[in-house]
């Protein structure tokens, strides 16, 4: 009974890890995070690991095109720094 709980304990934390991300509190994301960590990633790359300098490249991004996604504000914010970097 004891081993039971504990699988259904760690079945429904991997659940919710998995659903919902860190980070965003009340927002469900339904599908695969994938696409979006790896622009994070290149992104991050390119700035050295400064997350902030991320966030708020992606945010002055949403302020001029609020009807984009986040994947599609993170690869405007790529292309802003590849463009630089030429």
């Amino acid at each position: 009974m004891t081993l039971l709980l504990i699988v259904v304990l760690a079945a429904t934390a991997f659940v919710l890890l998995r659903y919902f991300r860190p980070g965003d509190g009340h927002r469900v994301v339904g599908r695969p995070l994938g696409e979006e960590a790896r622009w994070e990633e290149r992104i991050l790359l390119m700035t050295r690991g400064n997350r902030g300098a991320l966030e708020r490249a992606v945010t002055a991004r949403r302020r001029r095109h609020p009807e984009k996604s986040r994947l599609e504000l993170l690869k405007l914010v790529h292309d802003e720094y590849v463009k630089d970097r030429e």
